[in-house]
């Protein structure tokens, strides 16, 4: 069926839901921007705390764990939705072209399910640890559910992102893989 026909308000609501998955990965992408600017000031900071005024804090290297899980967990969804992700496609490349793309549906959507299977039990994670306060073992505590939240984050976004890769194998072409390029 086209576009025109009875499933366009379908379309129109999925682009709907596929832009507002883009803006919060590019909003999440600039967090991950800022926690790698914080990261590289508190390290700095920490060298010269330690060695030069030989009194080193005991908050920086905990918040410096956290900010680096924040820029892994923020930005891979980026990663995901441009394919910049490591892509090990001399199989896939060697092979026919009608086999190729029957490989990378399989290679997105077994993507897809290992992302979402782990979301989900992240998130069960998430509700534990939310649910008994639990703290980071660290000089400064440091609630463990803000490091899970961006773990699950991470991996249903990445996971949404992979079956959209899926879809898009079955329009032909997407605009969604060759938006924000630049």
């Amino acid at each position: 069926m086209s576009a025109s026909g009875p499933f366009r308000p379908v379309r129109h609501a999925l682009c709907l839901l596929a832009a507002f998955q883009d803006v919060i990965t590019r909003i999440t992408f600039v967090v991950a921007v800022i926690a790698s600017a914080y990261l590289t000031l508190v390290l700095a900071w920490e060298v010269i705390a330690r060695y030069a005024l030989n009194n080193p804090t005991g908050w920086g290297p905990d918040t410096a764990a956290i900010s680096f899980a924040l820029i892994t967990f923020c930005a891979a969804p980026m990663l995901a939705w441009k394919s910049g992700h490591a892509n090990m496609n001399m199989v896939v490349n060697a092979l026919p072209e009608h086999i190729a793309v029957w490989l990378q549906r399989f290679t997105w959507l077994l993507a897809c399910t290992v992302c979402l299977i782990a979301a989900w039990f992240g998130f069960a994670e998430l509700k534990r640890v939310f649910a008994g306060n639990v703290m980071m073992i660290a000089v400064t505590p440091i609630p463990k559910w803000w490091l899970m939240l961006a773990i699950v984050y991470a991996l249903s976004n990445m996971g949404f992102y992979f079956l959209r890769h899926f879809l898009c194998t079955w329009a032909g072409s997407c605009e969604q893989n060759n938006t924000g390029a630049t």
